[in-house]
């Protein structure tokens, strides 16, 4: 069972100054077992950059817009894990405006964060491209990477993919305004049915170059990069290793 000065010691492993900003994906069952539970975790991630800084926690719910066509900023859940969604209730915290790729956002950049309006999930004005500009650093606890280090998406959009393409999906939204609109988003998706995203041989490239770094909190793997190490060297992967990143199924008849 970890304490919380025996996590967040772990987590000072972790090249992150006071006053940053990190975005953190997670598994909380990945660490063994924490003192304090869930919102000890949290606490950990704030303490990690103290009050001038910033964590941003990812709060994606697919099947919320994509689905069933709703989205309710401050009422539909993450379904990103339980970290996830308790940051996501905590006060003060607001949530990126995309009803796809939202994230929870703590600290004194939450209000600028919750501005990042664009109708594509990782063009120049999301929260991709502002945790960019900030060059966050981006911490992955105990996940494998096809299930984090999200991204390596907008990478793919701002370099430019044949394997990925723009699609729009329409939808009843509500937003802090509490005003129901009907509002069209879109992602880049899957150009079709038999691309399947598979990006850990280019991840492991990048941890075998020292671009990706690890380090072990409790029973959890953790990798960290800054966002501009991220995009720096996963484009060239786009550009001119793609199978690295995805495969292509055989048709089945």
């Amino acid at each position: 069972m970890l304490t919380f000065k025996e996590m967040l010691d772990g987590f000072r492993q972790v090249d992150v100054e006071q006053g940053q900003t990190i975005v953190v994906h997670t598994s909380y069952k990945s660490l063994g077992g924490v003192e304090g539970g869930v919102d000890a975790a949290i606490d950990v991630m704030r303490e990690l950059v103290g009050p001038k800084g910033t964590v941003l926690f990812p709060a994606f719910n697919f099947q919320s817009w994509t689905e069933t066509h709703y989205f309710d900023v401050m009422e539909t859940p993450s379904k990103m894990g339980m970290i996830t969604e308790m940051a996501r209730l905590r006060p003060g915290a607001l949530r990126t405006p995309h009803p796809i790729y939202s994230f929870s956002v703590l600290g004194p950049l939450a209000g600028e964060f919750s501005q990042t309006e664009d109708v594509e999930a990782y063009g120049p004005n999301s929260v991709f491209a502002l945790f960019h500009r900030l060059n966050a650093t981006i911490i992955s606890i105990g996940l494998d990477f096809n299930n984090s280090f999200s991204m390596h998406h907008y990478i793919e959009y701002n370099v430019g993919c044949d394997y990925r393409r723009v699609k729009e999906f329409s939808g009843l939204y509500v937003g802090y305004d509490r005003r129901p609109q009907v509002r069209t988003y879109s992602m880049y998706v899957r150009k079709h049915d038999r691309v399947r995203t598979y990006i850990v041989p280019g991840m492991n490239e990048l941890l075998a170059a020292g671009v990706i770094k690890e380090v072990q909190v409790g029973a959890a793997k953790v990798h960290y990069l800054t966002a501009n190490e991220f995009f720096d060297n996963m484009s060239a992967i786009v550009r001119e290793h793609p199978e690295k990143l995805h495969y292509v199924e055989d048709p089945k008849f």
